[in-house]
């Protein structure tokens, strides 16, 4: 299907609400006597009330009413057909008061022949979809076991998201409505039924076996494809009513590979299939590939990527919904977002059964930006009934489209069948034979082999261990560190080998959130308007930020509900810095030279309504403390510092470039945040793709007790301090701190710190700070403008420029920088 023949019916849509089952056909919408709204298409209910300036957190339950959309149309006489790329939940379309579809599940695409169904000229297209909750209550065998995630275990039959559903991590607003697009596709010489592409490597050789059906006015005289620059004839063969299957293997010598960005290029081949019949030619677009082998280790419980044959340590977050409330994709913020991700040095993001399967354009420009995808099919925690027939089609025929969809994609490289299916079943007490189903072990890797070969199946996430939440074999998700309240030692001690979900957080955010949510009297703390953004699991007596307040205490000794009261201003900059320190710690951990992980998810990338909800960018997509202290733990390039006890500091060196890094290494420990009492630097060589661990006393020029484990009398420092450079350069590459007594220093009146802005040639701010002292924790806060780093320690007698870029937004002529272990803030003047 070429561009010109698809378009897309966005406009002059409205949606009205009825009590469910108070209207069935069209005909008796009396439109004018109710309350009509217009409406985006694509998009959701909970979308047009917002865009209506009626939307509120928990006002409407849009699970028990009908949802209608309509518009009037007058199709041209070339109209082939209508395609519905996902109808949430149960839908009935009609055609003025004829059915002419039915649809149960929302993640199936559906394509309607206007002949077959003689729909033609002027009439009304309208769409019901059916309140939820009456679906619910129709009789239905029950599960095997039962959930917490959800309160209605009947979601089980019904296949929609349960973004919405889930109490205590998700704001109830449920999906409802044609959340992807409704597009009319006209007639055209020649049109695309079905393809199949596979492309993979083969040896250094690029592979592109492509299948696919057309239907042409026309016989076909010739076919070929383009790939990049090269061009390959097809065959082709006629099967009869104007329809041909076209067929071929095409070899690209010395293809240049598709790599993470973290590791190298992310080289992509434009696809376009040229057909000539007798009297026309057509140039159809079939998308960009890449090529590149996917293969996991699992020899002795492992869960190692490589790419290329390259081992890959994967580092991200757990996705989340641009938009949750339309589940609408604008490319722009889109493309901001997963910017952010690649800035802050991520190469894998996780698409959680819990949510949707996104749109074309996410695993677009993930192939575009070097992004592996972690791909969960959309099912989680529940027995899900797929040995009903009707059942089992429908989830099959979802899975198939999706693979189909995205199979040029070399984005994805892990298909997994479910999110905690198995370990809600194992640790429900149920038996080892009910833990996975054959839907899981059989059905889908069958057709990941089938259609996406190039991709690693995995039936459950977690699962591979003797139990499936087992730690230390397999796929793991890791919340020792966080909700269980575990030390930061039990990282290693827990023996993780890949993470697929860690790491949660109630991450606190600036304060240009706080004050767009609170309201006069509203505060943060135990106030329920504050409790509502806070995630906790369903059922429990304690919530993520009591998780967050744990780690508080241990870092900065302090009482944090104290601190609450008597210097809320003071908790939050605690609150903000805490969990990703221990973020940061914890991933170091995992990254360093010897380490048994391979891969660490983030839980969660964004949060989903305003609060301080998992996610380490804000409900208005804005980076959090957490998302810097993750950008500079997760670099390319980078070194940090692990505390091996009477072994002393280890500093590592991680490089996953593709170039050897010629470097220069430094130590320096301080006593009082000024004095330098010991320094050292040496030259480290560290080969592409790897990474090296030398130790404190290779540096210095005597024993010193580095991580004051020995203690002979007081610490000698309070500060240790590794920075890395590139070889003839002074400029820093990455740096680290260690603190052997603890981060709660005191407040000094005065660091010697200093800031100020110039504007670059660009347009671009740059804040040039230093400072005498040790400076932690420094925060810059300037509406309007995006650091590329911000919550960062500064070493004694030390200089950094930071690049801030406009965000569109209102922005202000002053803002401020404030150290966490200073009294004041300093007051900084942006430039005309």
């Amino acid at each position: 299907m070429t561009q010109q023949t698809l378009i897309p019916l966005t406009e002059n849509w409205h949606a009205i609400q009825l009590a469910s089952g108070s209207q069935v056909l069209p005909s008796a919408l009396k439109v004018a006597d109710l309350v009509c709204l217009p409406a985006q298409v694509p998009g959701t209910i909970a979308g047009a009330l917002r865009a209506a300036g009626q939307f509120a957190y928990d006002k409407d339950n849009f699970d028990e009413v009908d949802v209608w959309y309509f518009c009037d149309l007058d199709l041209p006489d070339n109209a082939a057909c209508l395609h519905f790329a996902g109808l949430a939940t149960h839908a009935e379309v009609y055609w003025n008061d004829s059915l002419v579809l039915r649809s149960e599940n929302m993640f199936i695409a559906h394509r309607l022949d206007l002949a077959v169904h003689r729909i033609s000229g002027k009439g009304r297209l309208s769409m019901r979809f059916l309140a939820l909750n009456a679906q619910l209550a129709q009789r239905r065998p029950r599960p095997r076991w039962k959930t917490r995630l959800v309160e209605q275990q009947q979601l089980r039959w019904l296949r929609t998201s349960l973004l919405g559903r889930m109490p205590g991590w998700s704001p109830p607003v449920a999906p409802v409505g044609p959340y992807r697009p409704v597009v009319l596709e006209l007639q055209s010489p020649v049109q695309i039924i079905d393809q199949q592409l596979t492309s993979r490597l083969d040896g250094e050789d690029g592979m592109l076996e492509i299948e696919l059906t057309a239907h042409s006015l026309q016989a076909i005289s010739s076919c070929f494809i383009k790939i990049g620059e090269q061009t390959a004839a097809l065959k082709w063969q006629s099967l009869g009513e104007n329809c041909y299957r076209i067929l071929g293997l095409c070899r690209l010598p010395k293809v240049k590979k598709w790599w993470p960005h973290t590791h190298g290029e992310a080289t992509l081949y434009a696809l376009e299939l040229q057909i000539q019949t007798a009297d026309h030619s057509q140039v159809l677009k079939l998308g960009r590939t890449g090529f590149r082998q996917i293969r996991v280790d699992q020899r002795d419980g492992d869960f190692h990527l490589h790419v290329n044959d390259v081992s890959v340590f994967c580092r991200g977050a757990c996705w989340t919904p641009v938009d949750v409330i339309s589940l609408q994709n604008q490319a722009s913020d889109l493309r901001q977002m997963l910017g952010l991700a690649r800035d802050a040095g991520m190469n894998m993001l996780r698409v959680v059964g819990t949510m949707v399967y996104e749109t074309a354009a996410f695993y677009q420009f993930c192939d575009e930006l070097g992004i592996l995808v972690w791909q969960d099919c959309m099912f989680a925690n529940m027995d899900y009934p797929v040995n009903d027939a009707e059942f089992a089609a429908s989830i099959t025929l979802e899975v198939q489209q999706f693979l189909q969809r995205t199979q040029a994609s070399p984005c994805i490289a892990v298909v997994c069948g479910n999110s905690e299916v198995e370990q809600q079943a194992a640790m429900l007490g149920q038996p080892a034979e009910w833990w996975r189903n054959d839907f899981f072990a059989q059905t889908l890797p069958a057709l990941c082999l089938q259609m996406r070969p190039d991709v690693q199946y995995w039936p459950s996430s977690p699962s591979g261990g003797v139990m499936p939440f087992q730690l230390d074999s397999g796929v793991a998700h890791y919340f020792g560190v966080g909700a269980y309240l575990r030390p930061l030692e039990d990282a290693r001690r827990s023996d993780v080998r890949f993470t697929s979900e860690c790491l949660g957080f109630s991450n606190m955010p600036d304060d240009d959130l706080l004050d767009s949510m609170l309201e006069n009297g509203e505060t943060v703390g135990p106030h329920p308007v504050w409790k509502r953004g806070i995630p906790r699991d369903n059922g429990s007596s304690w919530d993520f930020e009591d998780v967050r307040d744990h780690y508080m205490a241990g870092l900065y000794q302090v009482d944090p509900a104290g601190l609450r009261h008597a210097d809320q201003q003071r908790y939050l900059a605690l609150a903000r810095t805490a969990s990703g320190e221990v973020m940061a710690r914890t991933m170091a951990e995992w990254r360093r030279a010897g380490s048994s992980c391979h891969g660490a998810l983030i839980w969660l990338w964004r949060d989903l309504r305003p609060g301080a909800g998992w996610g380490v960018l804000d409900a208005l997509g804005k980076p959090k403390a957490a998302y810097y202290y993750l950008k500079r733990a997760m670099a390319p390039l980078t070194v940090f510092m692990i505390d091996e006890g009477l072994n002393g500091l280890a500093l590592h060196v991680v490089n996953d470039t593709a170039q050897a890094l010629e470097a220069e290494l430094e130590l320096g420990l301080y006593r009082h945040g000024t004095n330098r009492i010991a320094h050292g630097r040496i030259s480290v060589r560290v080969a592409a793709h790897t990474a090296i661990s030398v130790r404190d006393y290779v540096l210095l020029p005597h024993f010193m007790d580095t991580t004051y484990a020995y203690r002979f009398g007081p610490a000698g420092h309070d500060v240790a301090v590794v920075q890395l450079y590139r070889a003839g350069s002074a400029q820093v590459l990455a740096s680290d701190f260690h603190f052997p007594g603890g981060q709660q220093f005191t407040q000094a009146a005065d660091l010697g710190l200093q800031a100020h802005c110039v504007m670059s040639e660009e347009g671009n701010l740059v804040l040039h700070l230093s400072t005498q002292k040790m400076a932690q924790a420094v925060a810059i806060q300037i509406p309007g403008w995006l650091p590329d780093d911000n919550y960062f320690h500064l070493a004694p007698a030390s200089e950094k420029q930071v690049i801030l870029r406009a965000t569109g937004g209102t922005q202000i002529q002053t803002g401020q920088v404030q150290a966490l272990n200073a009294q004041g803030t300093i007051r900084v003047q942006i430039p005309h």
